[in-house]
């Protein structure tokens, strides 16, 4: 189950009514990809009274110590305003928009304001068993770590390298099927497939630009700065092939297990400033919760290819992380460990604090360490 539409353990995220109209305008500057994106929230807009749509999100702000180069590279001050905007007219259809605005681009193009997912959904139960069908750009639900509303983790202020890259170099725009069936006194079991356009150039950022720890997602028609000469891109199609992706999972009240593989099918041909990289991954992640703890974990592993002069060059890519989790009544504690593998080998170890004294406020405190490098990060959060 896509993880945009918040869960459960998201839903101490408030909401309210809003009536949300789209002007031509904005559809105008956002482009076709946008104007198709949009047209859930269109109809919405344009039903009627009793059509109306919820809301919630954040803005956050991070003053933070700068490193030399990734994979601690941010901005000394970062500031966030991110936007859900969900429809359900009925419970078996629905549509979903995740907006965002940030202070900086980081040298991509169109990279400040715009689209982070656009969908719609349909929902089908037949006794023990669910069927849902997703339609638009979302996050597939791989992450056992990002699992709170607008896929944000309610652990750590930045994300495991996996999540850190899939945030910024995997958005798939298609189709996606699911198929839960519940199992008596053994929880449930659930199957996946995806089929997609766009991340032709997923793989670019661990081999060319190397690892990152961010929580910096792409924007539909984004194109992120890998190097001097070249960007990658979540929505470009430039080879004309889709790609797909398949995943099982078992999960009960306490914890799940899901195994995923990811093949974007790329030509590893280069289109002007996109470099195509054709990548396979595997992704293996578990959970578990016993009273106050909880322990999440992750390993991945694949290769990802390009083509050059000289013939098709291919590169291995691996990363994993094992993060350990305590919540007290008002606060959180977090440690994590990662290890990620591509245009080198690196570890990182990341200790986190909130605490929230209210429900719409939170504070945190972040040490990273990776590659003799060190970041210090300070953030500030209102919910909406």
């Amino acid at each position: 189950m896509a993880r945009s539409i918040p869960r459960a353990s998201a839903l101490r995220h408030r909401r309210r009514e809003y009536n949300f109209a789209v002007a031509p305008s904005l559809l105008r500057r956002l482009g076709p990809l946008g104007a198709i994106l949009l047209v859930p929230v269109l109809l919405a807009s344009s039903a009627a009274a009793a059509d109306s749509l919820q809301w919630n999100g954040f803005a956050l702000l991070r003053p933070q110590t700068q490193s030399t180069g990734v994979p601690l590279d941010e901005d000394a001050i970062s500031a966030q305003v991110q936007l859900g905007v969900d429809w359900r007219p009925a419970p078996a259809i629905g549509a979903h928009v995740h907006l965002l605005a940030r202070n900086d681009a980081d040298g991509s193009r169109r990279g400040r304001v715009g689209v982070v997912e656009a969908f719609v959904e349909a929902n089908a139960n037949f006794g023990s068993d669910r069927l849902r069908v997703l339609g638009g750009a979302f996050f597939i639900p791989t992450s056992r770590e990002n699992i709170d509303a607008l896929w944000e983790s309610p652990y750590t202020i930045t994300p495991s390298a996996l999540n850190s890259w899939l945030g910024e170099e995997f958005r798939p725009v298609g189709f996606d099927v699911s198929w839960r069936h519940r199992l008596k006194r053994l929880g449930a079991l659930t199957g996946g497939a995806t089929v997609y356009r766009g991340n032709d150039t997923f793989g670019a950022l661990p081999i060319d630009r190397g690892w990152a720890l961010t929580d910096r997602w792409a924007l539909l028609g984004e194109h992120v700065r890998v190097n001097d000469r070249l960007f990658t891109s979540v929505s470009a199609e430039t080879d004309g092939r889709l790609g797909w992706s398949t995943r099982a999972k078992w999960n009960n009240d306490r914890g799940a297990f899901q195994i995923t593989r990811i093949d974007n099918r790329s030509d590893a041909r280069q289109y002007g400033d996109l470099l195509n990289w054709a990548t396979r991954y595997n992704i293996v992640g578990a959970d578990y919760s016993f009273g106050p703890w909880t322990m999440v974990g992750e390993a991945a592993w694949g290769t990802t290819a390009v083509e050059r002069r000289s013939g098709r060059r291919s590169s291995p890519i691996r990363s994993s992380y094992l993060l350990l989790s305590r919540r007290f009544s008002k606060m959180r504690a977090s440690v994590r460990f990662d290890e990620f593998r591509g245009r080198s080998y690196s570890e990182a170890l990341t200790a986190a604090f909130f605490w929230e004294p209210h429900a719409r406020l939170r504070a945190g405190i972040e040490g990273i360490t990776a590659e003799g490098e060190e970041r210090l990060a300070l953030e500030l959060r209102y919910r909406f």
